[in-house]
This record gives structure tokens, sequence and C-alpha cells, in this order.
């Protein structure tokens, strides 16, 4: 049977040497029907085969602009959407491909996993999200889970057919790191469905450890928190409630304990915690002692970061990009 074309959409704001070798990787994709649209604000030289680039004419574009803009050039019944920090796996679009001919299946998502060549501070970053302590219930989105449906997937790897796209309005937003959760309500609420598989695999550079990579939680959990009041459909869920008690707790435990002696035996219970977490880190990861203390600690402001950035998201009035 013929094999349906699909549209590759990149989304371009960081302009990086690395960008231009994760793009020469596309031409190992072991498909023959795809096109690489590559948008930015920015006029660069492509010359890796199937790639064009599409400039959105302004001066500053959001992730989720720019693949609206994409979806009005792509020739393809399938739009593979994928971050410019990432690149995919040989099979890629032949496993995603496979899932669409279901048709009750309207978008397909993978793992996002930490490619081998990420640097020690990077690779640290992937060990904490590869870890139950800090991907919890969404760890499968890092790792090899098992197949399922999903209502909410991240837009580093989601490949959707292009009329639902249309049907549902595109991304429509401006929002910058929730603009993934905002589509996928929309295509739930419009009655379509959405499948992890765990063969759909692209290879995703992580943040540095620590600062970048906080940065990156900050604003992940400032949106989720938005969310979580205006959409709560698929954001008003305990486990993203539940960094905000624990960044309550890392916070005012310390203290409290010092003015309230009773409170001195569930600080000794929280530093347990802490101590367990970092052994399971240890054991799970293999990576060293050291590198297990900077995962732990990475794991724990992970938490306090996220939820204490959640809490702010949660009340803001207008979430701006």
């Amino acid at each position: 049977m013929k094999k349906p074309v699909v549209s590759i959409i990149i989304p371009l704001y960081v302009i990086t040497e690395r960008f231009f070798g994760d793009l020469e990787k596309f031409t190992e994709l072991n498909y023959p029907s795809y096109e690489i649209l590559v948008v930015c604000d920015k006029r660069i030289q492509i010359t890796v085969p199937k790639a064009r680039l599409i400039l959105t004419g302004r001066k500053r574009t959001g992730p989720a602009e720019k693949r609206d803009i994409a979806l009005k050039h792509a020739r393809g019944s399938i739009c593979a959407i994928i971050d410019d920090d990432a690149y995919p796996d040989c099979v890629w679009l032949k496993n995603a491909v496979a899932d669409f001919t279901d048709k009750r299946i309207a978008a397909v998502g993978g793992p996002g996993i930490t490619p081998k060549e990420d640097n020690y501070w990077e690779q640290l970053t992937g060990f904490a999200y590869e870890s139950y302590f800090c991907g919890g219930a969404a760890r499968y989105r890092f790792v090899k889970g098992r197949r399922r449906f999903v209502d909410d997937y991240p837009a580093y790897n989601l490949l959707v057919r292009k009329d639902v796209l249309k049907n549902v309005g595109g991304y429509g937003s401006h929002f910058y790191g929730g603009e993934d959760t905002f589509l996928c309500l929309k295509i739930i609420k419009a009655g379509y469905r959405i499948v992890y598989d765990p063969k759909v695999v692209v290879y995703h550079h992580r943040r540095a450890l620590f600062v970048p990579y906080l940065k990156q939680i900050a604003n992940i959990g400032k949106h989720r928190g938005y969310f979580a009041k205006v959409y709560p459909e698929t954001s008003r869920r305990l486990m993203y409630f539940l960094p905000t008690a624990l960044a309550v707790g890392f916070w005012g435990m310390p203290i409290a304990s010092i003015m309230f002696p009773v409170l001195f035996f569930p600080y000794l219970v929280l530093l347990s915690f802490v101590v367990f977490a970092l052994g399971l880190s240890i054991s799970f990861n293999k990576v060293g002692y050291v590198s297990s203390v900077l995962v732990a600690v990475g794991i724990i402001m992970t938490h306090v970061v996220y939820g204490t950035n959640f809490v702010l998201g949660y009340f803001t009035q207008d979430l701006k990009r």
C-alpha cells in the first residue's frame, strides 16, 4: 500500500550547530514519503534533502505559532511535530504511521529519550526524568513504557492527522510551555483519541542540571498551575498538585520544626524520604555516588521549583508567553 506523506514540523528558536547536526540525522529515516518544514523567524541556510525553510515574517514567534504557520504549508496528511532540540529514531515515522491505520486514532506520541551524546550535566537531567520520584506517573514520556491511550502529551514527539489539526483550529494559542496540553485537550474534546506508542521514539536533548533545567521546570509548573484553573479537564489532577505540597514541606518544615518542636518528627520523616530517594537513584541509575547525589538534589529541586511555580501560575490572571 502507498504510504501517506508525512510533514515533519520543526519550530526553530535557538539556532545552534547542534541543530544542524541533528537535522542531518533526519536523512536516516526509514520511510519513503516525508518533508521537513523548519519554521524560523530568521533566514538560515538548509542543505538537508526534503527540508525547506519557512519564514514567519515576524520578529518573535512561539512554537505554537510556528507550528500553525507550518500547517498552512504542509503537504502531508500527517503532521509529525518535533522540537528543535530533538531528532528521530530511524523507524520513527514507520512505526507511527502503522498506528494511524486505526481510524479512531487522531494522534500518536512516543518517548523522548536522552541521547547518548549529551554531556555529563545533561545526562544527569535525563537520569532525574527517568526516576520514579521525578517523572512519577508521567515517567513513560522519557523512557519506553507500555502502550496506552492518553489525553495529554508533549509536542516534542507528537504526530497528528492534518485534517484533525485543522478541525480543532491548530494550536491556536500563544502558550510556550503548555501549548501541547491545550492542543491535546481540544483533540480529546472533539471526540478523537491519542495513543502513546513506545516504539515511536525520538532522542530529546536535555537542559543541563541545574539552572537551565530548573528554568524549564519553572515554566512548565507555571503553565500547569494556570491550566489547572482555566482548563481543569486534564490539568486538575492530584499528580500535578503533589509537588506543591512537597514544596511547602521543603520550604516550611525546617523553620516550623525550630519554632514548634512537635514538628521535628515529621521533619525527620521527610528527610528519610529524601535519603530513600537518593538510595533508589544510586541503585536504579548506577552512575556513581557523586552523580547520584546530584541527581537526588535535582529531583528534590524539581518538585520544589515546579510546586512553587504551580501556585504562581494558578493565581496568574492571564498567562503571557
